[in-house]
């Protein structure tokens, strides 16, 4: 099973997008969400026995909450991709929350039912899910990942190397410092 892809955006058709890897095109359906460039996508392989489709998410919040979306009868992924396409995910958490029904039902293909059906099923069951628009402080590592990716470093080769990133070394300079020396070794 497929779980996440790191590639470049060479084409677009409707909400889905063509991202190749090593060679090898995958048609990612994103809705609203439309990488460009190099890209990391997370995502649901859905199978049946006359389809295998690939559904594109910037993160594991989104991700989640689009599984929890398809766990209701009767709620597709082309319908929880238009759910997620209404707005933020965390301004889809609060609506079920606060039980907006006329919130949800403004997504494509949305009816009321099936928005009080999907508030009656997941009320009380996504306080797990934040998302960065939640999030008040910045990651600890954003502020050098924003630098090494200004500097042209590709995200996933930025990963790796922040992952060893001594737990000593505090402030951008010294911690930019040494990625960068990192990244001149692999050279």
């Amino acid at each position: 099973m497929l779980g996440s892809l790191t590639g470049t955006v060479t084409a677009r058709l409707g909400s889905r997008c063509l991202i190749e890897v090593a060679g090898v095109g995958y048609w990612v359906h994103t809705g609203s969400w439309q990488p460009h460039g190099e890209c990391y996508c997370l995502l649901y392989h859905q199978v049946r026995e006359d389809i295998s489709e690939l559904y594109g998410f910037p993160d594991v919040p989104s991700l989640a909450l689009f599984e929890k979306l398809i766990s209701i009868s009767g709620v597709g992924p082309k319908a929880a991709l238009a759910l997620l396409s209404v707005g933020s995910p965390a301004n889809l958490k609060q609506a079920i929350a606060t039980k907006d029904a006329g919130y949800l039902s403004s997504a494509p293909g949305i009816g009321k039912k099936a928005a009080e059906k999907i508030i009656l099923e997941l009320s009380g069951k996504l306080g797990d899910l934040v998302f960065a628009d939640e999030i008040i402080t910045v990651a600890p590592d954003a502020e050098l990942r924003l630098a090494l990716e200004s500097l042209g470093y590709r995200p996933q080769d930025i990963t790796i190397v922040l992952n060893g990133l001594p737990e000593e070394l505090s402030g951008l300079e010294a911690q930019l410092k040494w990625a960068l020396q990192q990244f001149n070794r692999k050279n």
